[in-house]
């Protein structure tokens, strides 16, 4: 059974640490079965603008009218039967950028529900182990808060300090921290892992139907149950 993961790097720096323990995920991934394929985006070259709240696409039901980057990320997220999403731990929380990218999913989220029961992974990576805690949570509230399903999380140490300095051992950043890179592979076994299982259970018909949904008509900026 062939199934795609989807490794995601909400970095603003292309080829940095972020980018690396992601694709160490993703590697961990097309090991764990045959038929694993894998697809890697970083954010560190994309132009993705935060949503406005301009409520366009939940009047229109349709993708974000901005046009930029997000579209072609969004793309690669639908194809996906699971996720792996990576973001630095910055000011003890997730960098804004994986953020910037999800708040432009609304309609998705409200109305489509692409996403759901698709298992996903939390990655983040930062200095000392400071804060990456709060960052992972902030990175499962995305993908709960997208119907998908949490299943596998870890972190790695880049530097010794917010400045960038590294002891010997980091010599290469965050692939010299050896526990680190093997908690993002188990992240990316897991995803594979229960993506397999759940892509046999859709296969199988064994998910539960969806409930019809009523007929709604777009009164005073929200979307009303018809009488």
């Amino acid at each position: 059974m062939n199934v795609r993961i989807l490794g995601i790097s909400g970095t603003p720096i292309k080829d940095g640490n972020c980018d690396k323990l992601v694709q160490e995920a993703l590697k961990a991934a097309a090991e764990a079965f045959e038929g694993v394929e894998t697809e890697f985006v970083t954010l560190g070259d994309k132009e993705i603008a935060p949503c406005k709240h301009c409520q366009w696409c939940i009047e229109h039901r349709a993708k974000c009218k901005v046009k930029d980057d997000f579209h072609m990320v969004f793309d690669m997220m639908e194809r996906a039967d699971g996720m792996i999403l990576g973001g630095p731990t910055w000011f003890l929380t997730v960098s804004p950028h994986l953020m910037n990218l999800f708040s432009r999913t609304r309609e998705n989220t409200f109305f489509h529900h692409r996403f759901m029961n698709r298992p996903a992974g939390a990655i983040s990576l930062g200095w000392f182990g400071v804060g990456m805690e709060h960052a992972i949570m902030a990175i499962e509230s995305l993908i709960r808060a997208s119907e998908m399903i949490p299943v596998a999380s870890g972190s790695a140490v880049a530097s010794t300090m917010a400045y960038g300095q590294r002891p010997d051992y980091l010599e290469h950043g965050v692939l010299g921290d050896t526990a680190g890179v093997l908690r993002a592979r188990f992240v990316g076994r897991k995803v594979a892992e229960i993506a397999r299982m759940i892509k046999y259970a859709k296969e199988a018909g064994l998910e539960l139907p969806r409930r019809p949904e009523k007929e709604k008509a777009f009164v005073r900026d929200v979307w009303r149950d018809k009488e």
